[in-house]
């Protein structure tokens, strides 16, 4: 008889991580089902619904759909009593995994519950840790800090590194653009960042245009459903190039000089191209200031984070101008040993987070509770 598995991810990251983890399930002995998107899709795994429904970020865009989002939970809810999984893995996206987790731990407190990506309570709201424990039986880390952290709650955890560094990324090669450099913007993965963030980004790039003229190709790696919305932006005068497929956002960004982006995920994933990198992020006002009180960390990237300080330059709310940013692109067009010493100083954190069958070793975890 068959083991079931139950997968829960809020975003495409999450989704992305997931991917990698049911390639180590044999799919004769396991039945998978999930909340996910296009990259379990291609592992064939069978989705309760697609999670881009779900995916809301700050606590305005929360409560807008609040009860919409209550609704989906209580779908997840419905069908996990039906399937009735050995094992729930969740990937990241706590505030709606949590709320499904806590419900179903209630009713069938057989099933065991994993999650991976562990909420950053050394970051803010520490105190969180108090309400998941009650639910969650093993939690899986990305960073060795955080095994003393969690070992202190007494709850179970197991350090297995960030996937993205685990196996590294073959190229298919593609054109590159006769005697234009390619920089690379991610505006963000969600709907509410890109329309605050592009409007800033649309301004730093005529600043490009105007300073240094059409020497540049912007590229934008999205996600399919956001290419129109980016599209949207861009006007004439813009030499651009926005990629969807996995292949071509990675050979791009690997070749690009630059890249600009979101605080997130999306960083790693440069890292992992070895581009120059820097980090912006903006929200709304009252999200920003509801959030403000409750972080505990100077830096809004993980790996200046780990460090402890600034080696990828951080420009954050109020500091997340167009003449702000401009200044800090030109620094690193016009000098290619800040570029390079960028680029050497975060890849030294890399190998601290990093192992090479991350993704296995939480298939093997998940496994150990079927």
């Amino acid at each position: 008889m068959k083991k079931k598995i139950f997968i829960i991810t809020g975003e495409s990251s999450g989704d992305k991580l997931a991917s990698n983890i049911v390639s180590h399930f044999d799919k004769k002995k396991f039945n998978i089902n999930a909340i996910g998107s296009d990259h379990l899709k291609k592992n064939n795994i069978k989705l309760l619904f697609d999670n881009k429904q779900i995916s809301v970020m700050g606590f305005v865009d929360v409560l807008k759909k609040i009860f919409y989002l209550i609704k989906k939970i209580n779908q997840t809810v419905f069908f996990i009593k039906k399937f009735k999984p050995n094992v729930i893995l969740s990937i990241d996206s706590p505030d709606f995994a949590f709320r499904v987790e806590d419900k179903i731990k209630k009713m069938l407190p057989e099933i065991k519950i994993v999650h991976f990506v562990a909420p950053s309570i050394w970051a803010w709201r520490e105190r969180r840790v108090y309400y998941f424990r009650k639910f969650i039986d093993h939690i899986i880390l990305l960073f060795p800090f955080e095994v003393k952290i969690f070992n202190r709650y007494n709850l179970k955890n197991t350090f297995v590194g960030h996937p993205f560094f685990e196996k590294k990324t073959i190229y298919k090669k593609l054109r590159l653009f006769d005697k234009k450099k390619i920089i690379s913007i991610c505006p963000g993965s969600r709907i509410s960042e890109i329309k605050c963030l592009m409007p800033i980004i649309v301004n730093v790039i005529n600043k490009i245009i105007k300073t240094y003229g059409l020497n540049f190709v912007f590229h934008f790696p999205v996600l399919p459903v956001h290419k129109k919305l980016i599209k949207s932006y861009l006007v004439n005068n813009i030499n651009y190039l926005i990629t969807t497929d996995e292949n071509q956002k990675n050979f791009y960004i690997k070749n690009s000089i630059l890249s600009v982006a979101k605080s997130g995920t999306i960083s790693l994933d440069i890292c992992k191209n070895s581009s120059p990198l820097i980090t912006i992020y903006k929200t709304s006002f009252l999200n920003y200031i509801l959030i403000k009180p409750l972080v505990k960390v100077k830096f809004g990237n993980i790996l200046n984070i780990i460090a402890n300080k600034e080696i990828i330059p951080e420009l954050i709310q109020q500091d997340c101008t167009p003449e702000n940013i401009f200044t800090i692109i030109s620094k690193f067009l016009s000098n290619k040993r800040l570029r390079d010493l960028n680029v050497s100083n975060y890849k030294k954190i890399i190998n601290k987070i990093s192992k090479k069958n991350t993704s296995r070793l939480v298939a093997d975890i998940v496994k150990s509770y079927c």
